[in-house]
């Protein structure tokens, strides 16, 4: 994540004049300029790099400044307190934990697109992880050469054709589409009969509490805040960004 945010202010740097560039190729020359808007344009007609499909953009924009209020007055200084009061050993232990939770999910999406390799690593890993890793607390699988091998639902449809769909801003999780949203929501309701946490939680109140360190120990892990970009563009910039890397990731699974 703090990758993709780097690159999100490497755009920004590289798209903040007016500038006109000319490509000839053998059959044809092309210009391409960046307008006053910031919007990057090819002038064939055809592609517009800004551009995507969001239908929903209004109501996106106004969960996105949602989404900053809350970050802003609970999200950041919640994350900041965990950092502050929890040593690293034991923020990374933490992290561990909740990531072993998911290693099931691979594994069944590897059956689901037939990527063996996933099964076998995402059950070895969450064995020998649950066991000698003290609950999933210690990431011994990592330690002895079987990496992590991360699948999820959305891989899956993506495996089988289905298209993403509108772009999304999903309230307190962010940048999302169709797609992956269902994903994420059919992941949480599958997890529940494989995650411990259930086996021994006696209440609600203790699973909220339980789930709410995932969400802080998630939002401790990324650098990005939101309109630190020093543009009023930041809204595409993060939709562009998102919508290719997940273009990339859904290509290197397909590849695969």
């Amino acid at each position: 994540m703090k990758k993709i945010f780097i690159l999100i202010t490497l755009l920004f740097m590289g798209c903040t004049g007016v500038k006109v560039k000319e490509k000839v190729s053998s059959d044809k020359a092309e210009k391409i300029f960046i307008v006053k808007s910031s919007k990057l344009h090819l002038n064939d007609g055809k592609s517009h790099i800004m551009d995507a499909y969001d239908p929903f953009e209004p109501l996106n924009r106004r969960i996105y400044y949602f989404n900053y209020q809350f970050d802003k007055w609970v999200g950041l200084p919640v994350s900041d307190s965990y950092k502050f009061f929890l040593p690293q050993t034991a923020r990374t232990g933490v992290g561990n934990f909740f990531s072993n939770l998911y290693e099931p999910i691979s594994a069944i999406n590897g059956v689901l697109i037939l990527d063996y390799k996933a099964v076998f690593t995402g059950i070895g890993r969450f064995f020998i992880n649950t066991t000698i890793g003290v609950a999933g607390l210690f990431d011994v699988a990592t330690l002895i050469n079987i990496p992590k091998h991360e699948l999820t639902l959305n891989d899956t449809l993506a495996v089988y054709g289905v298209k993403d769909g509108p772009y999304l801003i999903l309230p307190f999780l962010g940048p999302s589409d169709l797609r992956n949203a269902g994903s994420l929501l059919t992941t949480f309701v599958l997890r529940v009969p494989l995650d411990p946490i259930n086996i021994y939680s006696g209440s609600l109140w203790e699973d909220i509490a339980i789930k709410g360190l995932d969400a802080v120990d998630v939002r401790s892990e990324i650098n990005f805040r939101y309109y630190s970009l020093g543009t009023p563009f930041e809204y595409e910039y993060v939709r562009l960004l998102y919508l290719r890397s997940m273009e990339i990731r859904e290509t290197n699974i397909k590849k695969n």
